[in-house]
């Protein structure tokens, strides 16, 4: 069948398929082909497993300079740009879309766009939307890059909300103030929709001071005090109150990513928020949380003062680090801690006082939706039409809010090296195996960002080492020989893993080693 395609094509492109040199063309082409694709025929487990052995050995081991070449593959529709989203048609070279790296929102930059017909079309649902890819179109899953086609229901996809892709960023302030902030929102705060972040108390002195370190927390915010009544189910009537109310999705995320909540309906958080270890960053961000708690939720006796809450969860984490026990207030469900004055000397009754158990973060902007159904659109009669972006710096970009990656469709091979390393974990595997591994994965319809984390995810998944590090090196023969007609540029990707992600100095080593191979692609 693939060789009546060939001849069908020479005849298309005004060829004579039965002259002389070209009369068993179509037969060898289908034979490289398959040859091309042969990856495909070919597993992990014939590739790896039989050569998996258990030996003392927990130094770095690298496999450099491995040859491979591969295809490139296709397409797009609809991407969210910078400004709005827009139909894929109407993107242009100097455009600016929306993506991901690492978790954080980053802009990208269009520099090449091309088109193709299809009729072989996907629909992916998930839990936040859903968006139609051709079938190889590959998209980022908690488990690395995975085509459309191999989208199965419950995988989880990484997701940004559409919606906050032109907010304010509101950056918080790490300090005494941002502690109080989360002490009094999961003492007496609401936040409903995952930004509207209300607090209603009692006391004006609370309330305004709440107020004022909300604002020197996040200095681009300025919320009010207001004067409202609440129904009392005891009293049965009305009593004034005063609220303290935000809305904004780019702190109200923050703070359910910090206090550990759902972003998603209108939730109370007394018994679903978690101990936010963020705010053990710094001295003065604990106190400031305990202040907040013991403002909103808590009472003073004498010097003491005792934080009370029906979250068990969250008191047992916070007695835990202030080495103090969990006691009951009464006949109901509640419970509180005694927190000392010197909880933070060490040394005081042998405890250890302030201890640092986190580095200040910003919660990332993206999280993960999960794929509720994929499947495969009708064959319509007339073919739709896909576009591919080449985007720098960052190759991704956003398709509602789901970060997906493209590179163009010409069936034209890249071809470079490979390096691959890891750190053993008692487990290693056979030398010659991480070729074939190389090999299997690049013998396919790819792209180079997909085929650098496919070998590193299953090097890591079937050794679970304590790190994995792979970097290709690639000439594009679409770049080459078309479009931007590029004679000396090649591709530079890399995936790390494990202790390579997170120890410099082993990242260090390892491209140190390889380091004599660079620049030796053929």
């Amino acid at each position: 069948m693939i060789a009546k395609l060939v001849e069908q094509l020479l005849k298309e492109l005004g060829e004579d398929a039965q002259r002389q040199g070209l009369e068993r063309t179509p037969e060898r082409v289908e034979k490289a082909l398959r040859f091309l694709t042969s990856g495909y025929q070919m597993s992990v487990d014939e590739v790896l497993n039989d050569a998996l052995f258990v030996e003392q050995y927990d130094e770095m081991v690298v496999v450099k300079d491995i040859d491979f070449f591969s295809l490139c593959v296709p397409g797009r529709q609809i991407v969210n740009a910078v400004g709005g989203a827009r139909p894929a048609r109407d993107i242009r070279p100097g455009d600016r879309l929306w993506t991901l790296d690492e978790g954080y929102l980053k802009e990208t930059a269009v520099t090449m766009v091309a088109s193709r017909k299809t009729r072989d079309i996907v629909e992916v649902r998930t839990t936040s939307g859903r968006f139609r890819l051709t079938p190889d179109h590959p998209v980022m899953t908690e488990s690395g890059w995975r085509e459309a086609r191999d989208l199965e229901t419950g995988t989880k996809v990484e997701w940004v909300n559409p919606k906050s892709l032109c907010r304010e960023p509101h950056e918080p302030k790490p300090g005494y103030a941002l502690g109080y902030v989360l002490g009094a929102v999961a003492a007496d705060g609401r936040i409903q929709d995952g930004r509207r972040i209300n607090v209603v108390v009692k006391s004006a002195a609370f309330a305004e001071k709440y107020r004022l370190k909300f604002a020197e927390a996040f200095p681009s915010s300025a919320p009010a005090v207001e004067c409202v009544t609440v129904p009392s189910g005891f009293l049965k009537k009305k009593i004034p109150m005063f609220r303290v109310r935000t809305v904004s999705r780019a702190i109200g995320e923050k703070l359910c990513r910090w206090l550990g909540i759902p972003e998603q309906g209108s939730r109370s958080k007394t018994k679903s928020f978690g101990f936010p270890r963020v705010v053990t960053s710094s001295a003065d961000m604990m106190r400031g949380f305990l202040d907040g708690y013991c403002d909103g939720d808590g009472y003073t006796a004498g010097a003491a003062r005792y934080i009370v809450s029906s979250n068990r969860n969250f008191l047992s984490a916070l007695a835990e680090y202030l080495q103090t026990p969990v006691a009951k207030t009464g006949t109901d469900d509640r419970a509180r801690i005694y927190v000392s004055g010197r909880w933070d000397q060490p040394g005081w009754y042998g405890k250890h006082g302030f201890r640092q158990q986190s580095e200040f973060y910003v919660p990332v902007d993206s999280t993960y939706a999960t794929v509720v159904a994929v499947r495969r659109l009708p064959k319509p009669k007339k073919p739709y039409t896909i576009y591919s972006f080449k985007c720098e710096p960052y190759p991704t970009f956003l398709v509602g809010g789901h970060l997906t990656h493209n590179c163009e469709h010409h069936l034209l091979p890249f071809i470079g090296k490979a390096h691959v390393a890891y750190m053993p974990d008692r487990k290693i595997v056979g030398l010659s195996k991480i070729p074939r591994l190389v090999e299997m994965f690049s013998r396919r319809l790819q792209v180079q960002e997909r085929l650098t984390t496919q070998i590193a995810n299953t090097l890591n998944a079937s050794l679970q080492p304590r790190g994995v590090a792979v970097v290709m090196e690639a000439i594009h023969l679409c770049m080459l020989m078309r479009g931007v007609e590029k004679q000396n540029s090649k591709a530079v990707t890399s995936a790390m893993l494990g202790s390579f992600r997170s120890r410099p100095e082993t990242r260090a080593e390892f491209m140190e080693l390889i380091k004599s191979s660079r620049g030796l692609v053929m």
